[in-house]
């Protein structure tokens, strides 16, 4: 994504607010997919009628048979984000003193791994590939205390949508042989600036990594 500024530039530079308390989202340790919209384009998302925090919220939406339906992923192994550095212009005779020019930033991408789960759940899984490139696919992210990480509506604080992925990648088995476990790579991309308005949000009477199971 590019780098998009105010012209002409306000009156003062943006202000900072204050760091009152740290923000740290623990060790992700599953994920719940869900499409970005349904088909009449409306955006799929937690509010104050159905709130993020409920389990029932969640409960109706793996039952659900249509396009708001959430699926849960396996425990992921070996999480980690790398990427979502600086794009820039080439520097060197090319700019004014050799100085480049900060254009936007590079997607981050996660990769994880998911060990001694059945290739069935994989084949599975990986029909969500063509969700991700046709750009309606999301998650929503779990800690291994339990919390969630959703994008938070910036006018409304109470809605949550799931956080938007690109290239969702779901390998095919890798075998451990005799001193690891069997596993299936996952990895994904999110987009440049996803997280301006991420939020992390505590269940008030569930824990999605054990009580979030499929309706089947």
């Amino acid at each position: 994504m590019s780098l998009i500024c105010q012209c002409p530039a306000a009156a003062a530079i943006a202000t900072i607010p204050n760091v009152t308390c740290p923000e740290n989202f623990g060790q992700i340790q599953k994920v719940a997919f869900q499409r970005l919209r349904k088909a009449d384009g409306t955006r799929n998302s937690f509010t104050t009628t159905a709130a993020i925090t409920a389990l029932a919220s969640w409960t109706a939406l793996l039952a659900a048979a249509d396009g708001g339906k959430i699926v849960v992923s396996p425990y992921i192994n070996a999480p980690a984000d790398s990427g979502g550095d600086a794009r820039m212009t080439s520097g060197g005779n090319d700019d004014l003193g050799g100085i480049p020019n900060v254009l936007g930033g590079n997607p981050v991408q996660f990769d994880g791994s998911m060990r001694s789960v059945p290739q069935s759940v994989i084949k599975a899984m990986k029909a969500l590939q063509c969700e991700a490139n046709a750009g309606n696919l999301g998650v929503f992210l779990f800690d291994e205390n339990g919390k969630i990480e959703a994008i938070q509506d910036e006018t409304t604080p109470t809605t949550y949508y799931p956080i938007p992925i690109r290239a969702l990648f779901i390998g095919s088995k890798i075998h451990g042989n005799f001193d690891a476990k069997d596993s299936n790579a996952i990895s994904w991309q999110y987009p440049d600036n996803y997280s301006d308005d991420l939020a992390i949000v505590t269940p008030a009477d569930f824990n999605p990594l054990t009580d979030l199971v499929p309706a089947d």
